[in-house]
């Protein structure tokens, strides 16, 4: 098949007709635009940054399965890789996973299960994307330490430190935070540096699937234990042995679930759907939230008992607005990160820009920054800088509102206008002083002083 210079977000490639046909045609029915390659090294030279998915067999001539899951990963970390097998064995299956595969299927497989699969590693894929100038530092194995968080805010300091600390316990983690924030990204880094880190690490995404879906998607089921269990299957707990066990959004799973999973994390046991045989895993529960478990919890919600496990050791994510003097240093990151893609010079923010950037509330966090910067990035009018007319409607508007707000200076003295500046600094860092001081160029000392001599009058 040529090669074109826009190919399908889906790649697949198997050296049987019949799977390729197969493939082919689930993927039309279900709506999905797929390219089909008859060999491993077809599918490599085809692949690029802007591929989602890609289908691979694990036994192809010239280049195996494992062979194109290791050369994916290693080029493009955020294109998710499915695995196809023709024998349902646990030890390749979890070997994949260790490499970074999404999920597997055994063959024959059921067409609904194969769609189901690549659209949630499509989903996936698309937050990796989102979310890729937080990820970049762990994906890289960052040493202990080290930050997989752009800023320098003092929360994120002290979210590190905590990390840092807790890495290597086997309690249960959960993190907290407004979506955006970075969850994901910190579930990561403590999974890294870690005494887990050369095994799995499984990320289950509670919100993406059916109710009657998640409890085979964690404990695996059984040949024959519902409609379309055409094989036995691992779950994703099986498949994180030795490692991590990440769930994303733990407040939208379902109460029906919620006791099993709390008998797991007790006895570390577990059935698959629609077996007798019991099962041990040794992993790590890792879980986040967008929302209050607690008060979950009191309405009836979500169960407490399993609160209580998830909540040994709390972490939360701050928001970016209470992190004000990060703005302009992750607008810059992000920056930078585009131009080293496109293989050009980093644009600079002009005064306009940078002015509306921190007068933006950020309710969607760093997704939402990031996601302004790629889009002014993409269409900016000088190809040296990034121009208030770059950015949105709505972060101009902000930045004119926030102008006309602020007083005019003009007849006031020195004195007058840097208590001005102080009291305005403060207050849009939420009193936090040694944010207030970075801003302004001075010590957290002369902050103090000032407002002493404010207060007093001299």
């Amino acid at each position: 098949m040529p090669r074109t210079a826009k190919l399908p977000s889906i790649l697949a490639a198997d050296d049987d007709v019949v799977v390729q046909r197969l493939v082919a045609h689930s993927f039309e029915a279900a709506g999905l635009y797929v390219n089909v390659y008859e060999s491993g090294k077809a599918l490599l030279d085809n692949v690029n940054e802007d591929t989602l998915v890609c289908l691979v067999d694990m036994v192809m001539p010239e280049i195996s399965g494992m062979d194109c899951l290791r050369a994916i990963k290693k080029k493009f970390p955020n294109t998710e890789v499915v695995i196809l097998t023709n024998v349902n064995d646990a030890s390749n299956a979890i070997e994949a996973m260790r490499q970074g595969a999404f999920d597997y299927l055994t063959k024959p497989f059921d067409p609904d299960e194969l769609c189901l699969s690549v659209r949630k590693a499509m989903q996936l894929a698309k937050a990796s994307r989102e979310n890729e100038g937080l990820r970049e530092a762990v994906n890289s194995a960052p040493s202990l330490g080290s930050s997989p968080l752009v800023g320098d805010a003092p929360s994120i300091a002290r979210i590190l430190k905590i990390g840092n600390r807790i890495a290597k316990s086997k309690n249960s983690v959960l993190i907290n935070g407004e979506s955006g924030t970075g969850k994901g990204v910190m579930a990561r880094y403590l999974h890294s540096i870690s005494d887990r880190a050369d095994k799995p690490f499984i990320t289950v995404s509670c919100p993406s699937l059916p109710k009657d879906l998640l409890e085979s998607e964690m404990f695996g089921h059984e040949k024959g234990a519902f409609s379309g269990a055409i094989q036995k299957r691992l779950g994703k707990v099986e498949l994180a042995h030795g490692g991590t066990l990440f769930l994303d959004e733990i407040g939208e799973m379902s109460l029906d679930l919620q006791p099993k999973l709390l008998s797991f994390i007790q006895e570390r046991t577990f059935y698959r759907v629609g077996g007798e045989k019991q099962h041990e895993a040794d992993v790590r529960i890792i879980a986040a939230t967008n929302r209050d478990l607690q008060q979950m919890s009191q309405d009836g919600g979500f169960r407490e008992d399993l609160y209580f496990r998830l909540n040994v050791l709390p972490i939360t994510m701050p928001p970016l607005r209470e992190r004000p003097g990060d703005t302009l240093l992750l607008a810059q990151h992000f920056l930078k990160r585009a131009a080293k893609r496109e293989a050009s010079p980093a644009p600079s923010l002009s005064v306009e820009a940078a002015q509306a950037l921190q007068a933006h509330d950020w309710p969607g966090n760093v997704r939402e920054l990031e996601n302004v910067i790629e889009r002014a990035f993409t269409l900016r009018e000088e190809e040296d800088s990034i121009q208030g007319a770059d950015l949105p409607a709505e972060l101009r508007a902000a930045k004119s509102q926030a102008s006309t707000a602020t007083p005019s200076l003009a007849g006031k003295t020195l004195s007058e206008i840097e208590k001005i500046a102080i009291e305005q600094t403060l207050e849009h860092c939420k009193g936090n002083k040694a944010e207030s001081a970075r801003m302004l160029g001075i010590s957290e000392k002369s902050i103090y002083n000032k407002m002493k001599r404010f207060q007093s009058g001299s």
